[in-house]
C-alpha cells in the first residue's frame, strides 16, 4: 500500500485544483485503497492532527451519478473499516487544498478531534421494516376488531348508504395507522436498548413501510444487537420484512454543516 506521504504528495501537484472531500480522519490514518469519485485516487489533506480524505475533480459541481455515489460510499466504508471517520455528504467540494484547510480543518480542529474521539469504536446500523403485503396486514388489523366487524357486516347488503362505506374505510385506515405506529414503536424501542443513539426517519410514501431508523452501536455490542434484531424479526416474521445494513460510518449521526458545504 502507498505510504501516507505519497498520498499527500499526490494531491500537492496542483494545489489549486478543486477537491472532492469524503470525510475527516485522524492525521496519519491509513488511506483507503479505493478509487474515488470519477475514478480518481484518494489522498489526504492534513492539518494539525486531522486529515480530509480527498480526490481531484474537474469542477466544484459533481453530478450524482450512480457510480460516483457508490465510490463515495466505498471510500467511506473502507475508511470506517480501518478506523474512525466523520463522513461528509455526497457532493462536498472545496476550491483546493488551501480551501480545505482554511474552511474545514483549521477552524474546526477542536470540534473535529472531539468528534473523532466520540465516534471511535461506533458504527451505524440502518434498519428498514416493511409489511409483506397490504392484504396480510389489513387482515391482521381487522381480525378481532368488533367495531370494524360490525360496520363491515352492516355494509354487506345490496343498498348500502355511502356514509357507511366511508365510515368503514376511515375506521380501517385509522386502525391501520395505529397498528403501524405501535409496531414501529415496538421495533425501534427493542433495538434502542442496545444502541448508544437512535435516529428515526420519517416514513416515505410507501404505505407498507413500518419504520426506518438508524442505530449507533458500539462495536463490542454488535452481537447483542443482532440477537435482539433476530428475536424481533422472528416475532413479526408473518407480517414484517426486515432489512438491516451495516456496520456503516455514522452518516446519520455526524453533522458537519458549515464551511466548505459540508
Amino acid at each position: 500500500m502507498t505510504s501516507v506521504e505519497e498520498h499527500q504528495l499526490a494531491l500537492g501537484e496542483d494545489v489549486a485544483a478543486p477537491l472532492y472531500v469524503y470525510g475527516v480522519v485522524r492525521a496519519g490514518a491509513e488511506v483507503p485503497g479505493r478509487k474515488g469519485v470519477l475514478g480518481e485516487r484518494v489522498a489526504l489533506v492534513t492539518s494539525d492532527g486531522v486529515s480530509a480524505l480527498a480526490s481531484r475533480v474537474p469542477s466544484e459541481r459533481v453530478r450524482a451519478k450512480r457510480r460516483d455515489l457508490l465510490a463515495h460510499s466505498d471510500v467511506l466504508q473502507a475508511a470506517h473499516a480501518q478506523g474512525v471517520v466523520l463522513p461528509l455528504r455526497f457532493g462536498t467540494v472545496f476550491a483546493g487544498e488551501a480551501d480545505v484547510r482554511a474552511r474545514l480543518l483549521e477552524p474546526r480542529q477542536d470540534e473535529l478531534l472531539s468528534l473523532l474521539g466520540h465516534y471511535e469504536g461506533l458504527s451505524e446500523m440502518r434498519l428498514r421494516a416493511s409489511y409483506h403485503d397490504r392484504e396480510s396486514i389489513l387482515a391482521a388489523v381487522v381480525a378481532g376488531d368488533r367495531e370494524i366487524v360490525a360496520l363491515r357486516d352492516a355494509t354487506r347488503g345490496r343498498h348500502v348508504p355511502e356514509a357507511q362505506l366511508i365510515a368503514l374505510g376511515e375506521l380501517v385506515a385509522k386502525r391501520y395507522e395505529g397498528r403501524r405506529a405501535a409496531d414501529a414503536d415496538a421495533i425501534v424501542g427493542r433495538l434502542a436498548e442496545r444502541a448508544v443513539d437512535v435516529r428515526v426517519d420519517g416514513n416515505d410514501d410507501d404505505e407498507l413501510t413500518v419504520a426506518k431508523a438508524s442505530f449507533l452501536i458500539r462495536d463490542g455490542d454488535r452481537r447483542k444487537f443482532d440477537e435482539v434484531l433476530d428475536s424481533v424479526a422472528l416475532g413479526l416474521r408473518h407480517l414484517v420484512r426486515f432489512t438491516c445494513t451495516g456496520p456503516l460510518p455514522p452518516h446519520s449521526f455526524v453533522s458537519l454543516a458549515g464551511g466548505g458545504g459540508a
